[in-house]
């Protein structure tokens, strides 16, 4: 893959002197008023080698705890003498979230960061940082990985999404999500939820930087296979790049999809699922019930579409409209094997 390479190490002004050779980890204060009182950790490995720039992020939401395990080890491990380029870890970006164990949104205005993107300088916590994130570090890079899994309650199968799309930038986001090599990769071309905002990846593609999520663990669990998908992805994505000369182990054949689709209760109640993640569901298969707290049955819940279960939502205590699972579909009749080629 050919990635313009950015050899100046001080178009980063936020992270101040970067110079070659050298790993540093920063405190950084983002600009916005409401940011005012936090500081970020960021990690940067400043390569002897000229070369891109990729940025990874983790901790968007700030209960995926293997995402930022994975983007703290790649910071400990990838050494400047081995490095052609520069790496840009943001180990946490959603601090509050963090902080008070919060799944899904930052507790100080509720809002889920990964739909506020490119967010507003002038808006709220929460679209301040996304705004900062965007303008500051995004916008600067060469290649975006913002790392991802299932939140406190969500199980999930390890999948990959980016923009569906015919230019150039969506191409090399595809390309950078499949040779990540997690077993699902969803190529998209609409947002899964209507929101003020959009996802990273998406504002990662309007600026002209191919960027995609990948997603890995969940339950509030850290555990290492999950760690070593996410870490083992990133490496290959900067051997790709040129950045590294390492081997990493194969990835598995991947599996294409080109929607997702959510499902929601309609009732309050007890969700009891009939299926997991990873199952494979057929058009108008109950997928489980909505029950009331003396035991009845509110609701059974089928599913709207043939496809995959990539996402469930593990704890049974559920809202009126609650999120339920998120199912991969192909285009067409059957799911579509064997790499992203394949995919339409």
């Amino acid at each position: 893959m050919t990635v313009a390479t950015r050899p100046d190490l001080q178009r980063l002004p936020v992270l101040g002197d970067l110079s070659p050779g050298q790993t540093q980890h920063h405190e950084v204060a983002l600009p916005g008023e409401a940011l005012s009182e936090d500081r970020w950790p960021v990690i940067t490995v400043a390569g002897a080698h000229p070369g891109p720039v990729l940025l990874v992020t983790a901790g968007v939401h700030g209960c995926e705890y293997p995402a930022i395990e994975a983007a703290t080890r790649l910071g400990m491990s990838i050494t400047p003498d081995e490095l052609s380029g520069l790496l840009v870890i943001v180990p946490v970006v959603n601090l509050p979230s963090f902080r008070q164990r919060t799944p899904f949104v930052c507790p100080i205005d509720g809002l889920n960061p990964n739909r506020t993107f490119p967010g507003d300088p002038q808006g709220s916590y929460t679209e301040q940082l996304v705004h900062a994130i965007t303008e500051e570090f995004i916008s600067h890079a060469d290649a975006y990985i913002d790392l991802h899994g299932g939140d406190m309650v969500e199980a999930l199968v390890p999948f990959a999404i980016c923009r569906k799309g015919d230019d150039e930038v969506d191409r090399k986001a595809r390309e950078l999500a499949a040779v990540f090599g997690l077993p699902y990769l969803l190529v998209v071309d609409r947002p899964v939820q209507v929101t003020k905002g959009t996802m990273s990846y998406v504002a990662s593609g309007e600026r002209g930087v191919p960027g995609f999520i990948a997603e890995a663990g969940g339950i509030g669990q850290l555990d290492e296979p999950s760690v070593e998908l996410l870490t083992n992805g990133t490496r290959r994505v900067m051997r790709h790049l040129g950045m590294i000369d390492q081997t990493v182990p194969e990835a598995p054949e991947i599996t294409t999809l080109s929607s997702f689709e959510w499902l929601y209760s309609q009732k309050a109640g007890m969700f009891h699922s009939a299926v997991a993640v990873d199952d494979r569901v057929e058009e108008g298969q109950p997928v489980g019930t909505i029950d009331s707290l003396f035991g009845e049955q509110l609701e059974e819940v089928s599913s709207p579409v043939g496809g995959r279960v990539l996402f469930l939502t593990t704890s049974p205590a559920m809202a009126e409209n609650g999120l339920l699972m998120g199912i991969g579909v192909s285009q067409g009749a059957g799911m579509t094997e064997g790499g992203v080629d394949e995919a339409p």
